[in-house]
């Protein structure tokens, strides 16, 4: 139980320490903080289930881009507002450095198997975040053409 704490206080503190950093309106640091964590949380308890790390962490960056796009729409600012922070949790950085560090000493058979497994999980990222925005933007125009002309 501890860990599930320290796990969504950290992702909290991330998102919104980043979204500090790149001077994200006050506002929105809170929304930022909550996508972050939901985010995390998202992909850690898929994780601990068994799933394999890319599907965890396309589902961790679709709900980052679900929530973006539903605290942009309430707090009227871009998605990228929310979204830049909160994906910040999911970013295999410590897998770029350890990329980084097995180049530098000249592993370069484990340094590409890492360049492409961290090539894999930022993309990843991306098609999710993209993935859900257009889906999201087919279902509204959908709900749009139907139900409100």
């Amino acid at each position: 139980m501890m860990t599930v704490v320290i796990q969504l206080v950290s992702a909290f503190a991330a998102a919104l320490g980043f979204g500090i950093i790149i001077d994200v309106p006050k506002r929105a640091l809170l929304c930022c903080g909550i996508t972050g964590m939901m985010g995390w949380i998202v992909n850690w308890s898929l994780i601990q289930k068994g799933f394999d790390t890319t599907l965890a962490i396309f589902i961790g960056a679709a709900t980052v881009s679900m929530l973006s796009m539903q605290f942009a729409k309430y707090l009227k600012m871009p998605t990228t507002v929310f979204n830049i922070p909160a994906i910040f949790t999911l970013v295999p950085g410590i897998m770029a450095y350890q990329t980084v560090k097995a180049f530098i000493g000249a592993d370069y058979i484990l340094g590409i198997e890492l360049l492409v497994r961290t090539f894999t999980l930022s993309v990843t990222i991306a098609i999710a975040i993209v993935m859900t925005e257009v889906i999201y933007r087919l279902i509204v125009r959908i709900i749009q053409r139907n139900f409100c002309s």
